[in-house]
């Protein structure tokens, strides 16, 4: 029986990889993950949504492009009213109005130039909420696994002095030897240290939730313990509907339209002026008036400045501009690929740990346990069978943990975090 046990741990390490093959041949068939966050979860990412400092900067920065939108589509020039007077032999008196003419429309040049800049920060916007909402499912995640650790190293610190309580009685009743007595105490030892770190760790993982929602709460939702496949999807579809890629694409189409603002630049604009007056003349001991009009007109000469330098630049800029959308498009699409195989992966491994039937620890602990007092195993292969069951368990955590991260990481990197929270735009 004792041989048979011995080979138990075997057996379960080779039947858990089988199923974790047999987990992924499965998943080759997917679903769309449709998995709405519970009330208590959207209620947090609300929460934190609204008072996160950095999309609040956001949300200034579409508000200020907006503002700039507006002022550009407002009348480049605005009329210019002149008045002289003068005397000498004669004297004279004259109200004068001008207006410059935008002639090539540099108005409607400068409104373009505004309105890719806005949707730039519209899509800047929507991709810092996506990122923050994933960075709070991770620290939720990163959180919970902790947790849950810290639960299971309990109940090791639990099992840890019963068994050093047993030893020291069987030791007592000269069941047991001082070697494996000491053995037990060392076990305990290692244990309470164990602990400490584990405990350590989850005080850094309360932290970083904290730092990300910027709340202290004691009660945190919980997330979804059954995460639905990931169906194939058309990686060209995502990617253009990404926020980042639309917001480098908007940025495109505002160099795009800084060249051609550029371009108009360098094409005068005329000034036309009208005016009217009297001149008063001095003659015969009398004073003499006569109206007086006229129309002017004038063009700035371009001629020792013409301005090419800046056309140059808005052409270097949009090349810069083209370049970073192609260098962000296909640093994104290896993001997609490898965060949708990270998730399948991760779901995979978990789907193997299910399948399995997660046997009760206490069970097992108590098998072990009877075996050791009845004198059928040592207390090094006791041990060593209850430490690979506490240690299989903790693993299988620390995997429904890379899960909750992984299904993160996929909702940002292809853009549907908007569409898991049943939004269709960034509010």
């Amino acid at each position: 029986m004792y041989a048979h046990l011995q080979r138990w741990p075997l057996l379960l390490s080779l039947a858990s990889t089988l199923l974790l093959f047999c987990s992924g041949a499965v998943n080759a068939e997917k679903t769309i993950i449709e998995l709405p966050p519970s009330p208590i979860l959207r209620s947090l990412i609300n929460e934190t949504l609204q008072n996160n400092p950095g999309i609040r900067s956001a949300r200034a920065a579409v508000n200020a492009a907006a503002a700039r939108v507006h002022g550009a589509d407002q009348p480049l020039y605005n009329p210019e009213l002149e008045l002289a007077a003068d005397q000498a032999e004669t004297r004279t008196g004259t109200v004068g109005l001008s207006q410059a003419i935008d002639w090539v429309d540099k108005r409607g040049a400068r409104t373009d130039v505004a309105s890719a800049e806005l949707s730039a920060q519209r899509a800047e916007y929507d991709a810092a909420r996506q990122k923050l909402i994933g960075e709070l499912i991770s620290a939720l995640a990163n959180y919970h696994t902790a947790d849950a650790i810290h639960q299971l190293a309990n109940q090791r610190m639990s099992l840890m002095q019963r068994f050093l309580d047993l030893a020291e009685q069987r030791q007592r009743a000269g069941d047991l030897s001082q070697v494996e007595l000491n053995l037990a105490k060392l076990a305990h030892t290692q244990t309470v240290l164990q602990l400490s770190q584990i405990t350590s760790n989850l005080s850094d993982a309360m932290q970083s939730l904290v730092a990300v929602t910027g709340k202290a709460d004691q009660q945190w939702p919980a997330l979804p313990s059954d995460i639905p496949a990931l169906n194939e999807f058309d990686t060209a579809s995502l990617l253009n509907g990404l926020p980042e890629i639309n917001m480098y694409k908007a940025r495109v189409n505002a160099a795009h339209a800084a060249m051609e603002l550029r371009n108009r630049e360098r094409s005068a604009d005329p000034k036309i002026g009208l005016r009217a007056g009297k001149e008063w003349i001095y003659r015969n001991n009398n004073d003499e008036s006569f109206g007086a009009t006229g129309l002017t007109l004038s063009v700035p000469l371009y001629v020792r400045n013409t301005f090419k330098a800046e056309v140059d630049a808005a052409n270097e800029d949009l090349i810069q501009a083209q370049a970073l959308l192609q260098e962000r498009y296909l640093r994104a699409q290896t993001q997609l690929l490898s965060s949708a195989e990270r998730f399948r992966l991760s779901r995979a491994a978990w789907n193997a740990w299910l399948r399995t039937g997660q046997p009760s620890i206490s069970s097992q602990v108590a098998l072990l346990e009877r075996i050791w007092q009845s004198g059928e195993m040592s207390t090094t292969d006791y041990l060593v069978q209850l430490q690979q069951t506490l240690e299989t368990r903790a693993d299988a955590l620390s995997v429904q943990g890379r899960l909750w991260t992984a299904w993160a990481d996929w909702l940002v990197s292809s853009g549907q975090m908007t569409t898991w929270l049943g939004e269709d735009n960034a509010q």
